[in-house]
This record gives structure tokens, C-alpha cells and sequence, in this order.
């Protein structure tokens, strides 16, 4: 293949994003992950790799000089893209969202980076949550951090403490009051820290500008580029401000009413008839994967305890346990909860939510009793049928929940690639 244009990907994971810039005629000049079992998993699916620098150093300790030192001694002193898939858990809409998040940071770590390679494009992919995020500056008065770090312990405290007394179905009055009282205590605290709290989107888009980039943000949905789940990601484009044209996202190329993100282009707010292909269903996904391959790890379904696949039997097509549970019996009924994951059955002829694993589990296969496998969660998302994982079934599965779709990547890399050509012309 012949590379035009190279690209530092940071938070790189199992290779999602990177898969789409390499489909895109990308070198990938530097990868960077903390996690050793995902780069084992990119490095081994992309051999083109080798030739690279593989950096599993934590963010906060990459010294922006010293990497552009490196890059140098490797022949390799423009960079054209740096994209960032941050880690998302500070900004989740999933969760407690702790403004004293130490991860909520790692954005500006990223911006650093960006300010000293000066790259044309820089990307930052992200949760939409962080499109209403608000954090604590570094430099907050540390009393008033150490009153949001005890609260939000507290929090996860009594999480963890009901989530153990659901399973008994030992909740007391006297305990929900408790967790009542916590929430009026977040709310009222809150309330006080607002006078320190940032907008992390603003800080991002005002940084940006002070480095030399103009800045477009959108909200893609993966399933509009040929994913089978519809996973929303926040995409945040920097282009420097000393290069022509504007950066266009790419146009959805599949949609049904069954997506409600908003269809936030241009083009959309004028009166034509568009004509969207059909999403790639669950039933299309999984039609292409060899069942009868007893080599492929990836594909080996989880082994789930008689209860749970006798409870899975009452759970139709399409819905999860809770609109099922008068028709579970008393015998396998666990408490009034239950998380989403194994919990919910997806829908041959639909598309998947957001593939989050919970307790290293999926939701359930349409039509069989178990949760799907680390294959099927990784086809549907839209990874390549012959892409191995490594670790346990745990991480595996975090892997794939944790990967940017590769056919959202394409798409994105593609209108990279146009808008970089454009330069040149």
C-alpha cells in the first residue's frame, strides 16, 4: 500500500481508529496505549506496525519535546494527524462523573502534545458526555477537592453497598433514605464548586485556538458508516489555521428511523429527498462469521450458570428482563434491578446499543441462551472477521467495548484525506 500521509495515534487501544486511517493510506508513524494487552492486539493484527514507535507510556508522563526528538531520529519531522481517542470514563454519562476526576485531564496532556508537533489535523474522539462536562482546574483550592473526592467516595460507596444488598433483597427504608440524602448533598455541592468549574468543551475549543487551529465538532453515529451498532462518538476536528478550506465530516451513507441521533449537517437542513441505504442489521453481521471455525478463540461462548440461561429463555427478542418480569418465576428472579448488558437481547433484524460490556458479558444473542461472543460483539461493531484478541474474556471483551467502530474511523479518515489532498491542489 502506498502511504500519502502519516498519523500519531494516542489512546490507540486494539486499533479501531487505526484501522480506518490505514484503509485510508495512513502510516502510522507512532502508537501509543497504556494498556500492554491492547497493544498486544493492535501490534499483532497490524503488522505494518513493526516499523513503528509502540509507546505504552501513560499521557501524563509523554514529554512533548522528547517525542518530537524521537519522531525526528525516525526521519519524520511533519506530522500530518494526531488523533486522540481519550479516555472517556471522567465524561461518561454512564456513572458519577466526579469533577475531580484525574482522568478528566488527560485532554489537556493530549493539547500539549498537539501544541508541539503542530500536526495539520488533530482529532479528538470522545463520549458526547463531554459535551456538558464540567471539571475542577488543577489549581482548585485542594479543601474544596478534598470535600468532592470524599462525597463522590462516598457515592460509589453506597453503589457498591446496594448493589450487594440487591442481591439479597436486604434494602431498608432507612438505607434508601441514605442514598436520597447523598444525591441532595451532590446537588448542593455542585452548586458551591460551580463558581471553579470549567466547561471542559469550551477549554478544548479555546486551547485549540490559542495553538494556531480553527476547530468543528459533531456528534456520528457509527451505524450511519456501516457498523451495526448505533454508538454515538463525539468527534472534535482541529485544523491549523494557516491551511485552506474547512474540514467537512462525512455524510451518512446508512439511516433509518430506527437512529435517533440528530442528522446535524448542512445539507440536511434543506428540503431533499435523501436516499439512505438500509443499516447493516445484527442478522447481516453475524451471517458472515464461519460458525463451524473451532480454531477461533474469539468466537467461544461464555459459559453461563443454569440460572441465567434459564432466566435468559423469558427475555424476547428485542427486549430486555424488565418488560419480561412478570413472566419470570420467583425462583430466578434476582431483585427488581438488573444492569443493562447480559440483560437485554438484541434483534436479529436491528441494529445493537452501544456495546458496553457488564460482569464481562454482552447482551444476549437473538435467538440463543448466552450472552455474544468477543466475535460477534467485534463483527458487529465492524472489526475484521480474521481480528484477534488478547487476554481474558474480561479484557477482550473491554476491548471491543472500549474500540472506536473502524467503519466510523474510515468514514472520518477519508474526509481527513480529502481535506489534506486539498492542499495540495
Amino acid at each position: 500500500m502506498q502511504y500519502n500521509f502519516n498519523i500519531c495515534e494516542f489512546f490507540a487501544g486494539v486499533g479501531g481508529s487505526h484501522l480506518g486511517f490505514l484503509s485510508n493510506g495512513f502510516k502510522s508513524v507512532y502508537v501509543n496505549d497504556i494498556d500492554d494487552e491492547m497493544l498486544k492486539t493492535l501490534t499483532f493484527n497490524n503488522p505494518e506496525l513493526q516499523n513503528s514507535i509502540v509507546d505504552n507510556s501513560s499521557i501524563t508522563d509523554i514529554d512533548p519535546q522528547n517525542l518530537k526528538d524521537k519522531l525526528k531520529q525516525n526521519n519524520v519531522n511533519d506530522i500530518d494527524v494526531i488523533f486522540g481517542g481519550i479516555v472517556c470514563k471522567g465524561f461518561s454519562l454512564a456513572g458519577e462523573r466526579s469533577p475531580n476526576d484525574s482522568r478528566n485531564h488527560f485532554y489537556e496532556y493530549y493539547l500539549n502534545i498537539v501544541k508541539e508537533l503542530q500536526p495539520k489535523v488533530s482529532i479528538i474522539e470522545n463520549v458526547k458526555g463531554l459535551l456538558t462536562a464540567q471539571i475542577l482546574p488543577l489549581n482548585t483550592p485542594k479543601n474544596i477537592l478534598e470535600k468532592v473526592d470524599n462525597l463522590w467516595q462516598e457515592l460509589e460507596n453506597f453503589k457498591g453497598k446496594k448493589s450487594e444488598l440487591r442481591k439479597k433483597n436486604l434494602i431498608t427504608e432507612e438505607f434508601e433514605k441514605y442514598g436520597i440524602d447523598l444525591r441532595k448533598k451532590k446537588k448542593l455541592l455542585v452548586q458551591e464548586i460551580s463558581i471553579y468549574t470549567k466547561k471542559v468543551i469550551d477549554d478544548i475549543v479555546k486551547i485549540y485556538n490559542e495553538i494556531g487551529y480553527n476547530v468543528e465538532y459533531k456528534v456520528l453515529n457509527s451505524a450511519w458508516y456501516g457498523s451495526s451498532t448505533k454508538r454515538e462518538r463525539l468527534i472534535i476536528v482541529a485544523t491549523r489555521k494557516d491551511l485552506k478550506g474547512k474540514f467537512e465530516f462525512p455524510f451518512p451513507e446508512y439511516n433509518d428511523i430506527s437512529i435517533n441521533t440528530k442528522m446535524d449537517f448542512k445539507i440536511c437542513n434543506n428540503e431533499i429527498n435523501l436516499n439512505f441505504k438500509s443499516p447493516i442489521t445484527i442478522r447481516e453481521a453475524l451471517n458472515k462469521i464461519n460458525y463451524e471455525d473451532s480454531n477461533d478463540v474469539d468466537n467461544i461462548p461464555m459459559k453461563h450458570n443454569l440460572k441465567t440461561i434459564e432466566r435468559f429463555k423469558y427475555i424476547k427478542e428485542g427486549e430486555n428482563i424488565q418488560s419480561n418480569m412478570e413472566n419470570v418465576p420467583d425462583s430466578l428472579k434476582i431483585s427488581k434491578f438488573y444492569s443493562r448488558g447480559n440483560t437485554m437481547r438484541l434483534k436479529f433484524d436491528g441494529l445493537a446499543p452501544t456495546l458496553v460490556p457488564g460482569h464481562s458479558n454482552f447482551p444476549i444473542h437473538p435467538v440463543e441462551h448466552r450472552s455474544i461472543t468477543v466475535r460477534e460483539a467485534a463483527t458487529i461493531t465492524g472489526f475484521p472477521l480474521n481480528y484477534k484478541f488478547f487476554g481474558s474474556h474480561s479484557k477482550r471483551c473491554e476491548q471491543v467495548g472500549n474500540a472506536v467502530p473502524p467503519p466510523l474511523s474510515y468514514a472520518i479518515a477519508k474526509s481527513v484525506k480529502d481535506f489534506l489532498i486539498n492542499q495540495n491542489t
